[in-house]
């Protein structure tokens, strides 16, 4: 998994120009924003865009993240070979071994898009909450998983007994 750098950007905006009628809202200032903060990854033809929370925040009508929370905005990917699972796990450990992460990972989804809603099932994430947007014209679903924290210790335990 690497993070997208300024020479992938075209690449990261066509992809999320293929999928406008999904992601209408994604401008190309928000894709260079992400790359330049390092909240965007780009591997094998899938980009996850993410934020860690800096304070707490309502993201669904009971649910309100806490800091260190992460938010995954946007995941893309360029084909239907099983790339976007294998990356969103990766993704996952990820966040399981940043020291400065809860582990809580949230994302919101449109409720009406069920191929991603399955999506993000198959790869272990919750309904817990739902939401709108645009002033109550969009149903929104949020899920959550929560990944185990691993240190330092333990990750270099999991490599030794390989």
């Amino acid at each position: 998994m690497q993070f997208a750098t300024e020479d992938d950007f075209i690449d990261v905006y066509e992809l999320f120009k293929k999928n406008r009628k999904l992601l209408p809202h994604i401008r190309m200032g928000h894709i260079a924003r992400k790359i330049e903060e390092r909240r965007c990854i780009f591997t094998d033809g899938v980009v996850i865009i993410f934020e860690i929370f800096e304070n707490s925040v309502q993201i669904g009508k009971n649910t309100k993240s806490q800091l260190s929370d992460c938010h995954l905005n946007q995941i893309v990917s360029e084909k239907r070979d099983g790339s976007a699972s294998r990356i969103l796990n990766q993704f996952f450990d990820f966040i399981g071994l940043l020291p400065y992460t809860s582990g809580v990972i949230y994302l919101n989804v449109k409720s009406d898009n069920e191929r991603a809603k399955k999506f993000y099932e198959k790869n272990g994430m919750k309904l817990i909450d739902k939401t709108n947007w645009t002033d109550g014209d969009v149903e929104v679903d949020v899920y959550q998983k929560i990944v185990k924290k691993m240190d330092i210790e333990e990750l270099e335990l999991d490599i030794d007994s390989d």
